[in-house]
C-alpha cells in the first residue's frame, strides 16, 4: 500500500474493528450513509462496507436515499439495503429488529447531501466519515479524508485491506466477490474506466487486486456504462442533439424537461451518460446537463476537461464534487430560467 495512505486507512480499520465488537456484543446496528443521487462510487463504497461490517459480525446495512438505479441491479446488494419508512426518527428507531448505535458516511461527509436521511445521520454527533472529496474538517479523528484518492470505493479498499493485516487474516475472508464488484463499480465510475486524471498507479493495483478477488471489470463496466434499454437509448440520443454551445464552444449545455422524460418513457437516470458525452465534444471545456425530476426539483450534472473547476460553481447551487466533475439540486426554479443563470454564470469564466 502507498504510504499516503497507510495512516488514514490503518487508523480507520482500527476504529471498524472496535465498532465492529462493540455492536457484535449489543446486538445493535450500524448504519452507512451514501449521498443522495446515487452513483456507482457511493452505493459501491457502502455496500462494500456494510459488507465488510458483517463478515466481522456486526448487524450493518445502507440507508438508502431512494431507489437503487435498474442498471446497479447487477451488485445483488438488496440483502444489504435499509429504506427509512417515513417517521423513522420518531419511532422505535430500529432497522430489522435491532437498534441502530453507529453512523458512517462514505463518498460525502454532510447530512444535508443525503436527502431526507441526513435528519438520521445528523442525530448521530459522533459519526464515521470516509470521504475523497475536498472538506475543511480533515483533522476529526472520526473522518478519514483523502481527496487524492479516486474514489470512496479505493479508499474502502486499502480500510479493507488492513483490517485482514490487523486481524491476520486472507483478504479473502473480509472481500468476497460481491464485494469485490462493489468496489470495482465505484472505482469505474469514478475514474471513466480508468481515463480521469485521478486514476493513479496505485489505483491500477487495486483494479487488479480486486479482480483476483472476483471483480469483473467486463460486466461492470457493461452494466454502468454500455447496457441501454430502447428507451435509454432514445432519450439519450434526444438530448444530446438538443445541445446548445455558447462561449466560442466552449460551454456545452442540455437541459431535460420532465415532458421529455414521458414522451420517450424514460426515468431522470437514463441519460446519465450525456454529460460526459458532452465534454468529450472537441472545443469543449465545461458540459452541464439539466434535469426536471416528477417533483419539480432540478438536478445539474457538470463535467469538464483542464481548466473550469465544477466543484466551485456546483457550491453557487448547494451541490459541490470534485473540479472535474460535481453536481447539485435545486428547488423552486423553473428549468429554463436556470439554464439561463448557468450560461451567464459559466460564460464569466469561460
Amino acid at each position: 500500500m502507498k504510504s499516503i495512505y497507510l495512516e488514514g486507512a490503518s487508523r480507520m480499520a482500527g476504529l471498524i474493528i472496535d465498532e465492529a465488537e462493540k455492536l457484535r456484543k449489543s446486538d445493535g446496528a450500524v448504519l452507512v450513509f451514501p449521498h443522495k443521487s446515487v452513483d456507482g462510487d457511493c452505493i459501491g463504497s457502502s455496500c462494500a462496507l456494510a459488507s465488510v461490517f458483517r463478515s466481522l459480525g456486526a448487524n450493518a446495512w445502507v440507508c438508502m436515499p431512494e431507489k437503487i438505479p435498474n442498471n446497479m441491479s447487477f451488485l445483488g446488494v438488496d440483502d444489504l439495503l435499509f429504506y427509512p419508512p417515513e417517521g423513522f426518527l420518531q419511532g422505535d428507531m430500529l432497522v430489522n429488529g435491532k437498534h441502530y448505535e453507529t453512523a458512517f458516511s462514505v463518498d460525502c461527509t454532510e447530512g444535508h447531501r443525503m436527502g431526507a436521511n441526513g435528519k438520521i445521520f445528523e442525530y448521530y454527533e459522533d459519526a464515521y466519515d470516509i470521504d475523497h472529496h475536498e472538506v475543511t474538517h480533515l483533522s476529526d479523528p472520526l473522518k478519514w479524508i483523502e481527496p487524492k484518492a479516486s474514489s470512496a470505493c479505493e479508499m474502502v479498499f486499502y480500510v479493507i485491506s488492513q483490517i485482514a493485516k490487523i486481524k491476520g487474516v486472507e483478504l479473502s475472508l473480509l472481500m468476497d466477490q460481491r464485494c469485490a464488484g462493489c468496489l470495482m463499480a465505484g472505482i469505474v465510475t469514478d475514474t471513466g474506466r480508468f481515463t480521469y486524471t485521478n486514476t493513479r498507479p496505485e489505483t491500477l493495483e487495486t483494479a487488479g487486486v480486486l479482480m483476483e478477488h472476483g471483480g469483473d471489470i467486463t460486466k461492470v463496466c457493461y452494466n454502468l456504462f454500455d447496457m441501454k434499454t430502447p428507451e435509454e437509448f432514445a432519450i439519450s440520443s434526444a438530448a444530446c442533439s438538443s445541445a446548445m454551445f455558447y462561449c466560442n464552444g466552449r460551454l456545452a449545455i442540455v437541459k431535460v424537461p420532465q415532458r421529455m422524460f414521458k414522451q420517450y418513457n424514460a426515468g431522470s437516470d437514463d441519460i446519465s451518460d450525456v454529460v460526459s458525452r458532452l465534454r468529450d465534444i472537441g472545443g469543449v471545456e465545461f458540459a452541464c446537463v439539466l434535469r426536471e425530476t416528477e417533483n419539480g426539483t432540478v438536478r445539474g450534472n457538470l463535467r469538464s476537461k483542464t481548466e473550469f473547476d465544477c466543484s466551485e460553481f456546483a457550491e453557487r447551487f448547494g451541490g459541490g464534487g470534485h473540479k472535474r466533475a460535481a453536481g447539485f439540486t435545486v428547488e423552486g426554479i423553473d428549468i429554463d430560467e436556470l439554464c439561463d443563470q448557468i450560461i451567464r454564470e459559466a460564460s464569466a469564466f469561460l
